[in-house]
């Protein structure tokens, strides 16, 4: 259990008067808190929708197996994060959808709302919007929503909402009919022949976060996301995410360095992840690392996967500094061969010859992307994976593989493929851990089974909806978690309704209607039918950084930032003549800094009694950082601060007197200023006391638990102190603290300093 998923106390999260608002809106995740917490565009929906005068967006995850049966067991409805309201109270309901198998989580949480599945048979309540990558192919699960988002949201969630404020009052239908109008937009109840979708022409004018709400529960990805660029211009033929984000955009530098020391001030993060489909070709990257090395101290930097060739060596060497993660390389396929069929245009070579730097800054391990299942792919075509472990065995470097069956996905050259039987995935499976036996190699297996079905589901048509009611009714959920997974059910669904799985996996002619046709997604039909016939023929196609491939979305080929700052990257460049490196030198010249030790007291209580041990010392961190506190960082490679910590409490008990050792390289707690800002960042129920200079060790560490239960608990190894009308108080000293909160006969339990209860 992690109940402080539930709590809804972040720091960040938005709080509005009741009295000032006149839409309200849900806006959920179709999977748990830990991972909605860590996805970019749910912080850039909420910011943005919140951005909207008389709107309060607040915000709904799904919960965890065991939450879910007690609220069933108990007849609770699912409810907002922010104010605890049920869905079904909200004006709006809003889902994005990013994975296939997170269809289910949508209609379980509809169900735990209390609102109707299907949008025709609601008559009342809110309008369940559908938004997110997905909705490229809504129609396996359309008849779920009353609307539907196509694209990048950020123009029609402003104008959407500004439509619900203006027909307040009006009938639900007649909403929606009027909603059903927006360009990208469509309803169900109300189709178009064709829908638009829609994206940004300007980042630097678009919004970004800036103040996203801090987990107080560990997230997937607990760091602060910034956005660089979007779409991408490889033209990778199976890519779903190149194809339909198209074009390339970029953020310009300036605007980026903004974004960073705004959202730096706010939230306090200790890493930041450059967001992008593709982030070693952002014109501006080695700027922006060396700009972070160089304003924010301490800041790390993590980068998704990339493209081989697409960094040089003054930014392997830039990133070293300050990189807490490994590099991650998508190659795709070991085949020469095949990767010229799939556009994957890179050389493997270059990567070869970085494996000296790479190791000589630190990095031991590499992490590297492997599809299989392509139609043409032949034995001696995966064969060559175990030439390529031995190029880096050679250079003394380690690598992590992860492969994964290829799925041919809808808007891209490849949608006419055949997606490869599971007998045949699973043989070349086995055929490469035969390959790779005895090398001692992680190797990640993508599960055959779970590619099927989000194939089935990607590539699928409205025939599925009575699938979906069919799992509802099977209370299937949480699908993404390995352990809730049950592919049979899809089999007997399947089995029952005499269908093949061929209708959605096999082969389409080129002249055969998809089912996702309707949505226009601005690249030309002919562009890619020519791109499937040039895979066929091995045949490269120039990507949108070189020139324009003529896809038709009428775009500026190789769209990226020119403003000053944002110069393009020279191989010829020698780190040592950047600004980092001078400003390295010049430190290494100067007296190291004067370190200090303090110890933080804090308290949590109230709700904040959730947050869990490690949870709380991140959050302290974070609100040090905010506060403007220099934190001393130790190690080379992968620096973090030294921290000492009391005890761990046990979760769901309350404390006044919590301490948290600190070195720092100044005497920044002189001023009383930065204890109250500290305690401005913190989530309701933390609170920071004082802070001394001292050792933890030289602390008062004598503690007693005052445990409170509305009737006499009966046992006999507890001293009862004291009695109101109310309630009976107990103390207790020592272990087994967590042994009695478990016993659910206390309604709390505070831990105090002795002195709170003798007086000496």
């Amino acid at each position: 259990m992690k109940p402080a998923r539930y709590t809804g106390i972040e720091p960040n999260r938005v709080m509005k008067n009741l009295k000032e608002v006149s839409v309200r809106f849900a806006l959920c995740y179709p999977d748990v808190y830990e991972v909605g917490m860590s996805y970019f565009g749910h912080f850039l929906l909420y910011g943005l929708a919140n951005s909207v005068e008389g709107v309060w967006c607040e915000r709904c995850f799904a919960p965890w197996h065991d939450m879910d049966e007690y609220m069933q067991s108990k007849n609770i409805q699912l409810s907002t994060l922010e104010s605890g309201t049920p869905l079904s109270a909200m004006d709006l309901v809003g889902f994005t959808l990013s994975y296939e198998l997170n269809v289910t989580n949508v209609l379980n949480m509809l169900k735990l709302g209390r609102i109707p599945l299907k949008s025709e048979d609601r008559q009342i309540g809110p309008i369940i919007i559908g938004g997110g990558p997905l909705m490229l192919n809504p129609k396996p699960f359309e008849k779920f929503f009353d609307l539907i988002v196509i694209g990048e949201a950020e123009d029609t969630l402003v104008e959407l909402l500004e439509v619900v404020k203006g027909l307040r009052g009006e009938k639900r239908a007649g909403i929606i009919r009027e909603l059903a109008k927006i360009e990208g937009a469509y309803s169900p109840l109300y189709p178009k022949e064709s829908v638009k979708r829609l994206y940004v022409k300007d980042l630097d004018t678009s919004y970004h976060p800036l103040r996203p709400p801090i987990p107080v529960s560990g997230s997937i990805h607990n760091r602060l996301n910034v956005e660089i660029s979007r779409g991408c211009g490889n033209g990778c033929r199976f890519c779903m995410a190149g194809f339909g984000y198209r074009p390339y955009r970029e953020r310009s530098f300036e605007r980026i360095k903004e974004i960073i020391d705004n959202s730096i001030k706010s939230t306090g993060y200790e890493e930041i992840s450059l967001l992008s489909l593709s982030s070693g070709d952002y014109s501006a990257l080695f700027q922006t690392i060396s700009y972070i090395k160089e304003r924010h101290k301490g800041v790390s930097v993590s980068l998704p996967s990339l493209k081989i060739g697409s960094i040089n060596e003054d930014e392997i060497g830039a990133i070293s500094g300050i990189a807490r993660t490994g590099f991650t390389f998508a190659l795709e396929s070991a085949s020469p061969g095949i990767r010229c069929m799939i556009n994957k245009n890179i050389d493997v070579e270059v990567l070869f010859r970085q494996l000296p730097l790479l190791k000589k800054c630190g990095w031991k391990r590499l992490k590297m992307y492997f599809m299989i299942g392509f139609p043409w792919e032949k034995e001696e075509d995966i064969s060559i994976i175990k030439e390529i472990l031995r190029r880096f065995e050679q250079a003394g470097m380690d690598i992590n593989l992860a492969i994964s069956p290829f799925i041919p996905k809808p808007h891209t050259p490849f949608q006419w493929l055949p997606m490869e039987n599971e007998d045949a995935l699973r043989e070349k499976m086995s055929m490469i851990k035969m390959l790779l036996r005895k090398k001692g190699k992680a190797v990640k297996y993508r599960d055959v089974a779970t590619s099927m079905i989000e194939g089935i589901i990607s590539r699928g048509d409205a025939s599925l909806s009575p699938l979906f009611e069919y799992l509802a009714d099977k209370g299937v959920r949480l699908e993404a978690w390995r352990e809730f997974f049950k592919p049979d059910i899809y089999y007997e669904w399947l089995s029952e309704n005499g269908i093949n799985m061929d209708r959605y996996l096999g082969k389409k002619g080129f002249d055969e209607p998809l089912p996702w046709a309707f949505v226009d997604t601005g690249v030309d039909r002919s562009f890619l039918v020519d791109e499937t016939k040039k895979a066929e023929l091995g045949e490269f196609t120039t990507d949108c950084y070189s020139g324009c491939a003529q896809c038709g979305i009428g775009c500026e080929s190789g769209v990226r930032s020119q403003e000053s700052g944002a110069c393009p990257r020279v191989a010829g460049v020698r780190m040592e003549d950047s600004p980092i490196s001078g400003r390295q030198s010049q430190v290494a010249n100067l007296q190291p800094a004067i370190t200090k030790k303090f110890t933080l007291r804090y308290g949590k209580y109230g709700n904040a009694r959730y947050i869990g041990h490690i949870d709380a010392m991140d959050i302290l961190l974070r609100a040090l950082r905010v506060s403007g506190v220099s934190i001393k960082m130790h190690g080379k490679y992968h620096p973090m601060p030294n921290i000492a910590l009391s005890d761990a409490l046990p979760v769901g008990i309350e404390s006044v007197c919590e301490l948290m050792e600190i070195e720092t390289e100044s005497d920044t707690f002189s001023d009383n200023r930065v204890l109250k800002e500290m305690n401005r960042i913190l989530p309701a129920g933390m609170k920071i006391f004082e802070i001394v200079e001292k050792n933890l060790k030289d602390m008062v560490k004598e503690y007693t638990y005052i445990l409170i239960s509305e009737e006499d608990t009966g046992l006999e190894e507890l001293k009862k102190w004291r009695t109101n009308i109310k309630n009976s108080f107990y103390i207790w000293k020592g272990k087994g603290i967590k042994i009695l909160w478990q016993k659910g006969v206390f309604n709390r339990i505070m831990k105090v300093e002795d002195s709170k209860i003798h007086g000496t």
